[in-house]
């Protein structure tokens, strides 16, 4: 895979006949802004609920009252107490396979695919405890863990089929395999990374995937 550049990522902010900034747009940002911190409030909540009273214990209630929401904003962003535990809004596994579309149009698959995937890590918020949390509840749930691999294993599904269908050849449907397995493997270990030196996920996966084409790194 070849290393992508931010302003790749961001074709209007790279060019130098940018627009100037809507204040509607700031007005959006704010609101989404506000959406993204209550979002996190409930599955921070959630985690939290399900450590302290397994699974079973929690209603989306409970997630609601600990977050300081009302039950209706709940279902406004999540359709389960699950997916709050997750993190899992719903609409994250159509969005990635949309954008690789598009982007297969303009780059080769495994630059398409790294491009997806750093976009939809630079939205983690760096919070190791969050994450540490996260992980203790998985391991003592394993019902959750199913449900995250079942979501997993049907996003890369699409994502193979979306990387198929633009590539020609007798070997396009095995390619388009490793290209995804490949993807996912360097995302995890940009994780694993992140986590252990505790530096941001992005940063992570730019330096795994430098490594993992042996370029040169000052680590």
């Amino acid at each position: 895979m070849t290393a992508m550049h931010p302003s790749t990522d961001d074709p209007a902010g790279a060019s130098s006949g940018a627009a100037a900034p809507d204040p509607a747009d700031g007005e959006l940002g704010l609101r989404e802004q506000k959406k993204r911190h209550t979002r996190m409030a409930m599955h921070r909540a959630a985690l939290e609920l399900v450590a302290e009273h397994g699974l079973s214990g929690v209603t989306a209630q409970m997630i609601a009252q600990r977050a300081g929401v009302s039950t209706r904003t709940f279902f406004n962003h999540w359709p389960t107490k699950e997916s709050a535990i997750l993190g899992i809004v719903g609409d994250e596994g159509p969005r990635a396979v949309a954008s690789l579309r598009e982007k297969l149009g303009l780059m080769p698959a495994q630059e398409a695919l790294q491009s997806v995937m750093r976009q939809g890590i630079a939205n983690i918020p760096m919070d190791p405890a969050l994450r540490e949390l996260k992980k203790q509840v998985m391991a003592k749930e394993p019902s959750l863990q199913l449900i995250s691999t079942g979501n997993l294993q049907d996003m890369q599904a699409e994502l193979i089929e979306a990387i198929e269908e633009a590539l020609d050849g007798e070997y396009a449907r095995d390619l388009a395999v490793i290209v995804v397995q490949v993807g996912f493997a360097l995302t995890r270990s940009a994780f694993a990374i992140s986590m252990r030196r505790g530096i941001d996920v992005v940063r992570a996966f730019d330096q795994v995937v430098a490594l993992y084409e042996e370029r040169d790194l000052d680590l």
